[in-house]
């Protein structure tokens, strides 16, 4: 069985109330590291691991559970089978792209660039089954790896895409294409999709050059997208809504903004910390994610989105009863 912290159970027998409501309802899942570890072939795929290295799996677990536990709502998956095939499970930001403004919760599914990677697809699938989640699949013309690409603004009428290392030109025609489908076939307006040209391997996926700070603003790593795309960014938010920072910590931006709270790793200098505060207004919230980033990802890489019209919003606080697909 799987609990959702401070919301409802998911069980066999559910009800259902839907609330039209302007804001977009959302929560979390992550997935535990039970399969992380680090394969020396897999080495070119991001640009921080190094020959040799080795995950501390109790450490890795420990820093985990921090994570979960600092996330206001959040279902917790587990894999009952431990396989070698699936070291990146854990970072489910790939697993897909949930869609907000719908009637119902779907997800695209991810086409994932690499092999080890694409073996995910299955146990995506059952976590999204169990959770009783519409699911699309994404065109096998090209390769897409979810939300780690994409970033919501103004209320889900726009998202930005990134490409470049994981994606490209061709995964965001063909993201613009579906999108029109299936909202249309909703009878609401697709969103407006804008591409945006990764130029920087040390920001190989969207969500460590960009942290989205609200539905109209953002903070950009400086260097990490070309120039020409910024503005697309600027015209697209207004310029005074986007903000290009220039630090050497790479995984600042990979955060995630829950509630009251910015949950980010351990930063480099306690400037920052106050900038990040000052920027959003969040309480910053600094975790361990030393583990997760000798493969390349953090705080933001490890958690899906999840926007859902069946949510009824509640303060009571429930543990998380971890649950796997079979």
């Amino acid at each position: 069985m799987v609990w959702i912290k401070n919301l409802y159970r998911l069980g066999l027998k559910k009800i259902y109330i839907y609330i039209l409501v302007s804001t977009i309802l959302m929560y979390h899942i992550t997935i535990k590291p039970d399969t992380f570890f680090i394969d020396n072939s897999l080495l070119e795929q991001n640009p921080y691991g190094t020959a040799d290295q080795t995950i501390n799996k109790p450490i890795a677990a420990k820093q985990h559970k921090h994570l979960c536990n600092a996330l206001e709502i959040n279902v917790n998956f587990s894999l009952k089978e431990k396989t070698n095939k699936i070291p990146d499970i854990v970072f489910l930001a790939s697993a897909g792209l949930s869609l907000p403004r719908l009637p119902v919760s779907l997800v695209i599914l991810p086409n994932m660039k690499y092999s080890q990677r694409k073996a995910e697809l299955p146990y995506i699938k059952e976590i999204f089954e169990e959770l009783k989640i519409q699911t699309v699949d994404f065109p096998q013309n090209a390769p897409f790896e979810g939300q780690a690409e994409c970033k919501w603004f103004h209320n889900g009428e726009l998202l930005l895409v990134g490409y470049g290392y994981r994606s490209n030109k061709e995964t965001v025609a063909t993201l613009r294409k579906l999108l029109n489908e299936i909202y249309t076939s909703f009878g609401l307006p697709p969103p407006t999709v804008l591409g945006v040209h990764l130029k920087s391997f040390n920001y190989y996926h969207l969500d460590i050059a960009m942290l989205a700070t609200s539905d109209i603003s953002c903070l950009i790593q400086q260097g990490s997208i070309k120039d020409r795309d910024i503005y697309k960014i600027e015209k697209a938010l207004g310029k005074a809504q986007v903000k290009i920072i220039a630090t050497d910590d790479s995984f600042c931006l990979n955060s995630v903004i829950d509630g009251p709270n910015l949950l980010t790793h351990k930063l480099n200098n306690p400037d920052l910390k106050a900038f990040l505060q000052e920027e959003t207004g969040k309480n910053v919230i600094e975790l361990d994610m030393s583990e997760y980033q000798k493969s390349g990802g953090s705080v933001r890489c490890l958690v899906f989105d999840i926007f859902d019209p069946r949510l009824i919003k509640r303060k009571k606080h429930t543990q998380s009863n971890p649950s796997s697909p079979k």
